[in-house]
């Protein structure tokens, strides 16, 4: 059985590529030993509602799925972190709407999109993300490719309407622009996807995702 990983990672201005949120298939026992390895702010922390820090799900009273900040296990954590940083930082594709597929045998092999959102608080007006299928089997990730993009294009879809949604409603309630509420608004700053989405359950919801995609590429 392969072993999968689905992520959404960041490039944090401050902490540069970092994980965000990991959601995988869990057995019991399972833990995260790497959670405290790295320093976060409020644009690469996982948010939850009630300040948990993982979601938890059983699915059909027997598949449980898990998701956190980090990889479960310490070799994981290790070589998944190896993927967000070239996700992030090395590979890229001419066609943004597709993913980009990478890896080796050490580190594992993945299937990653980035995509950016509106902010006026972030350098350039905007953030980079990126949904990241790691798998340690590269010809069982290869036959989801079709699985795959069509998950992330939803996924990035749902994330960037939402945004683009919360923007909308921010510009209604801001009849007056004047030259100090700009520049506070335009100060650079660290944000989560919670408050650019205006959202608590956004996190929630990715780990919802998550889980199907998770289950339609084990299937």
């Amino acid at each position: 059985m392969p072993n999968y990983v689905f992520s959404l990672a960041h490039f944090c201005e401050i902490h540069g590529p970092s994980i965000v949120i990991c959601t995988q298939k869990s057995s019991t026992g399972t833990k995260n030993k790497a959670s405290s390895k790295l320093q976060s702010c409020a644009s690469c922390e996982l948010v939850l509602p009630n300040d948990a820090v993982n979601i938890v799900s059983t699915v059909d009273e027997k598949e449980k799925y898990i998701s956190t900040r980090y990889p479960s296990s310490q070799n994981l954590y290790t070589a998944y972190v190896k993927l967000v940083m070239k996700s992030l930082s090395v590979e890229t594709s001419a066609d943004s709407s597709k993913p980009v597929f990478f890896g080796d045998v050490v580190s594992g092999f993945c299937m990653s999109r980035v995509f950016k959102i509106q902010d006026v608080n972030s350098r350039g007006g905007e953030r980079k993300y990126a949904l990241i299928m790691g798998c340690d089997e590269e010809v069982h990730l290869l036959r989801n490719w079709d699985v795959v993009t069509t998950y992330m294009g939803e996924i990035i879809s749902l994330i960037q309407r939402q945004v683009e949604r919360n923007l909308a409603q921010e510009a209604e309630q801001s009849n007056v622009m004047d030259n100090e509420r700009y520049l506070r608004r335009s100060k650079i700053r660290p944000k989560s996807l919670v408050e650019l989405t205006n959202d608590t359950q956004i996190f929630v919801k990715i780990h919802l995702w998550a889980i199907d995609f998770l289950r339609d590429v084990l299937d």
